[in-house]
């Protein structure tokens, strides 16, 4: 793995991992408040008055773009209006590809603001696409967009999912900032700098299930990074050759790696959230020219980061040099080579960054009216569900203990209660094993017996019901008999599962369709129920906001 195949000169491998729009000035206010005087205006000297280009996917390529009601249809044909600097792309909701008239790779002009809806993180305005450029520094690439000299890009999706597909790229680009955007699924980098990038902004954006890295800086790449979410997305960020960004204030998580460092770079980090990572948080290589000079924190200025749960180590220093990392928080084993680690005098406090994103995914047989819908989306939005290669999702397909082990082990982070066991019937190198021990070790789901958990069983709803209450501690509030009368079919509760299902109930876990007053408790649960419980439990929880249904217990 590289940070490119193309690039000779890095020696350590590893894998680099809209909306409709309105730009008015002050001018342009004021002159709308005198329409009157406008009206011998062109078209084209409006805009210019203005500053204004309108793009929504619902729109046309033949329109004016001078207007709400007359968007263009593509970024594409906005840009190429030779709009000065200062201007602004306003995008509509919808999504922006090749079949809308895109043509990747996309140039945005210095000094004009690509905008979505930077508060939301651009979740419902999407770049979709990729096409080739020859880097002067990493050769032939395919990238979504090309950001030039003061470019600003806010609150957009963009997703490149071509092979070594990238998102955002800087060449040799100054000023330029990107704030408040998701990027999401692409198959190479979410960002990358490079050439002599200088002055970036990259602050207040989510990078998640990219395949190779969030976001890359090499050459001798400037600017700031902060404030960012890094979740599941490849090497949170690689550092390489001679950049000199400063990392601040981000929470790094859930990636393969948090932060790779490499070459001759010389990057700062400060009060960052490192965690959760599964192999190191952060990994210090060298190469033959030498090794990177990595600010960690000094006496004058503590580097406040909290390094905690990455499964190899939290700092791996491979070197060869003492990195002085003063005022971090870390675990002494988890330290590998040479680091001077002064602890902090206080307990430090994680970065306030944005939330995860929520990724609109659609399945063929799970239409908006479906009774369930919302239950689905929201969770195969944050990858605790999914659905089949074909597009479907199988609403009604029965769910076994293994599937059901493996759904908690995404959507629970839940303290260890007891120690691991070995069950008979369910063997080392099996695909649910993991889940299968955490679901147990969190209390969250037991085995048949002392030494069997039958894998391949289908669940019912009401062992669902007492597995998520048992591993969130829920316990009945009141009467048992009271909470449940209002189940027509109560009686068929097993004794054992009486306490369990009431407390679901009261915290409105349950979820009863198509009829609210019959719980089926023995029936096997559907994919579509159990993303319901689940969904309920985390909301229960204070996880997720609650869904508006007409089939949750107990409201």
């Amino acid at each position: 793995m590289s940070f490119l195949r193309t690039s000779a000169r890095l020696t350590i491998l590893f894998t680099l991992g809209l909306c409709q729009s309105v730009v008015l000035n002050d001018s342009a206010i004021a002159n709308s408040l005198r329409a009157n005087s406008l009206v011998s205006l062109t078209n084209i000297q409006l805009a210019q008055a203005s500053n204004v280009i309108f793009v929504s996917p619902n729109g046309s390529d033949t329109n004016t773009g001078l207007s709400a009601d007359q968007p263009l249809k593509s970024i594409t044909a906005a840009i190429s209006r030779n709009l000065p600097s200062g201007s602004i792309v306003q995008l509509a909701n919808g999504t922006y590809s090749s079949e809308t008239g895109e043509q990747f790779p996309i140039k945005l002009p210095s000094g004009v603001t690509l905008r979505g809806n930077p508060a939301n993180q651009g979740q419902e305005v999407i770049i979709l696409g990729g096409g080739v450029f020859v880097s002067p520094t990493f050769a032939r690439q395919n990238i979504t967009m090309l950001a030039e000299n003061s470019a600003r890009i806010e609150g957009v999706t963009f997703t490149n999912p071509n092979p070594r597909g990238y998102a955002l790229w800087l060449e040799s680009a100054q000023n330029v900032n990107i704030l408040s955007n998701t990027f999401t699924r692409s198959t190479h980098d979410g960002v990358f700098l490079t050439g002599e990038t200088s002055a970036v902004n990259v602050t207040g954006n989510i990078f998640t299930q990219n395949g190779a890295n969030g976001l890359s800086a090499l050459g001798t790449s400037t600017g700031k990074i902060e404030s960012n979410t890094f979740d599941n997305t490849g090497f949170g960020i690689a550092i390489g050759q001679n950049s000199k960004v400063a990392i601040a204030s981000n929470r790094i998580t859930n990636n393969r790696g948090g932060i790779v460092i490499s070459n001759l770079s010389m990057p700062s980090l400060r009060n960052n959230l490192i965690a959760n990572n599964q192999e190191n948080g952060l990994v210090i290589l060298k190469d033959r020219k030498g090794q990177p000079t990595v600010d960690l924190g000094s006496s004058a200025s503590p580097g406040q980061n909290i390094f905690q749960n990455n499964k190899q180590a939290d700092i791996n220093n491979a070197s060869g040099i003492t990195i002085v990392a003063i005022g971090n928080q870390a675990e002494p084993k988890l330290i590998k080579g040479s680091v001077d680690l002064t602890p902090p005098t206080s307990p430090l406090t994680p970065p306030s960054t944005p939330a995860l994103p929520i990724t609109q995914i659609a399945f063929a047989d799970v239409p908006k009216t479906y009774w369930a819908e919302a239950f689905i989306r929201e969770l195969a939005s944050r990858d605790i569900i999914k659905g089949f290669p074909d597009g479907s999702f199988r609403p009604n397909e029965p769910v076994t203990r293994a599937q059901f082990a493996a759904i908690l082990s995404q959507a629970m982070n839940k303290p260890n209660v007891r120690s691991g066991i070995k069950f008979t019937d369910v063997q080392p190198n099996f695909w649910a094993n993991t889940a299968i021990q955490k679901a147990f070790t969190t209390g969250f789901m037991s085995g048949y017996s002392a030494t069997t958990f039958r894998p391949s069983e289908n669940i019912s709803r009401v062992q669902i019901l007492v597995s998520l209450s048992n591993g969130l501690g829920y316990k009945p509030s009141k009467s048992t008999d009271v909470t449940l009368k209002v189940f027509v079919d109560n009686n068929d509760i097993p004794k054992y599962a009486l306490n369990s299902v009431a407390a679901a109930s009261e915290n409105r876990i349950v979820v009863n369709y198509p009829s609210l007053s019959l719980l089926r408790p023995n029936q096997t649960a559907t994919r579509a129920e159990v993303a319901a419980f689940i969904y309920q439990a985390l909301v229960s929880s204070g996880k997720l906001q609650a869904i508006s249904s007409p089939y949750i217990a107990n409201q």
